[in-house]
């Protein structure tokens, strides 16, 4: 029993924000019910039979139905399914779900009720709430790439889709809430959040900074701001990251690395003195840490406490031994693609643990058993699949 186990939840969702919301409630036992177009479009790949790997990330634990909702007959459909669902999320540009006669003004006629979560690029509101939007523009228009980069590099985006996947983490909060806020009072409500907001929201001091200093940040690789000595460093056969931030472990740091003379040194023995001398103190440094052996260092750096860790790829963090204990790569099952591995949900609730064992639903999957439960009969929805069959695509297996 999860702890969203018995809410239903109806998912219009594409790209990354919106499906990483309702993937987040699917993980905690909500019964998320994706609503596919028959002619949903086959994406780029990789694929793996038949199916996008992107889509069997971000589709796990969900149903698949299809419904043509420009067909009047079918959006009624909808419309009798919405009767029986909690929430509603959808990440459509503003006024798309008004035209589809869908939006939360119509659903609340037939479900008071529903909860529902609108994803966008500008939000509902707004000079620029008409404009389209994806992760890319989002981390532009944030100001986000204008502190991501080497000091006197270009900008640049992150290595993830940061836009797209902190938006949905926020969406899934506010649905959470407008979830206890409807068991305290018996009110559904609607939440409007996005992208650009959610990027705002992420972006640490530098807001706050810049509206005090009037000073515009701008790029520092991987060193932080104001903490000194906090970046990567090159080891003799290898790379390591070292985060000092305070007095004290600087006074460790100096020790392990055998320069106490740095330690009462004044420009670098409290951290203001470190941040103004920041270039000769991190050269000082860079210089003793070339003759450390990687390995070597990580442990004498752990054994005075110092906060410390190798930059993985990808492959080293999917086998690194505290990700295999925390169960954080699980296998799942999928009809035509058989099993393959993703990442596990991080939540680990003591009493209502997430359970990730469903694979991504083939389009469709789910038709006849969720249609079948608000009152269509085999009949109607062999009459449904029918109607649709000209307009679905063949799977067709792509190569790796």
């Amino acid at each position: 029993m999860g702890i969203l186990t018995g809410m239903r939840v109806l998912d219009f969702t594409q790209f990354l924000s919106g499906p990483s919301c309702t993937m987040m409630l699917a993980d905690m036992g909500a019964e998320v019910i994706k609503i596919e177009r028959p002619n949903k479009e086959l994406a780029a790949g990789p694929y793996l039979g038949g199916e996008r790997t992107y889509d069997l990330s971000i589709m796990r634990g969900k149903k698949s139905i299809t419904l043509n909702l420009k067909d009047p007959e079918q959006r009624d459909i909808l419309l009798e399914l919405a009767k029986t669902a909690d929430i509603i999320v959808e990440n459509f540009k503003p006024g798309t779900m008004q035209k589809m006669g869908l939006a939360y003004e119509d659903i609340i006629k037939v479900n008071p009720q529903i909860i529902y979560t609108s994803i966008s690029g500008y939000g509902q509101t707004g000079p620029n709430s008409a404009k389209g939007a994806l992760d890319l523009v989002i981390q532009a228009a944030s100001g986000l790439m204008s502190v991501t980069g080497e000091e006197n590099g270009p900008p640049l985006k992150a290595g993830v889709s940061a836009a797209d996947l902190f938006t949905g983490l926020y969406a899934a909060i506010g649905t959470m809430a407008m979830i206890r806020h409807r068991e305290k009072t018996g009110e559904g409500q609607y939440l409007d959040i996005a992208m650009l907001d959610s990027m705002l929201c992420v972006l640490e001091n530098a807001v706050t900074n810049y509206c005090i200093s009037g000073k515009v940040p701008g790029r520092i690789g991987n060193r932080h701001r104001v903490n000194v000595p906090f970046q990567d460093f090159e080891t003799k056969n290898g790379d390591i990251l070292i985060a000092v931030n305070r007095d004290h472990q600087w006074a460790a740091l100096c020790k392990t690395l055998g320069c106490e003379d740095m330690i009462e040194d004044p420009k670098f023995a409290t951290s203001e003195a470190r941040r103004q001398n920041r270039e000769e103190c991190v050269e000082r440094v860079q210089k003793i840490l070339k003759t450390w052996d990687t390995h070597e260092l990580a442990e004498a750096l752990d054994k005075a406490n110092i906060v410390n860790g190798k930059i993985n790829t990808i492959e080293q963090v999917v086998n690194d031994p505290q990700i295999v204990a925390r169960d954080m790569i699980v296998e799942v099952d999928h009809p035509t693609a058989g099993k393959y591995k993703i990442v596990n949900s991080p939540l680990k609730f003591s009493k209502t643990p997430t359970v990730v064992e469903h694979g991504a639903p083939i389009l469709g999957a789910d038709n006849r058993q969720i249609l079948k439960g608000i009152g269509l009969t085999d009949s109607d929805v062999d009459e449904l699949i029918a109607l649709q069959a000209p307009m679905r695509k063949m799977f067709v297996d792509y190569p790796m």
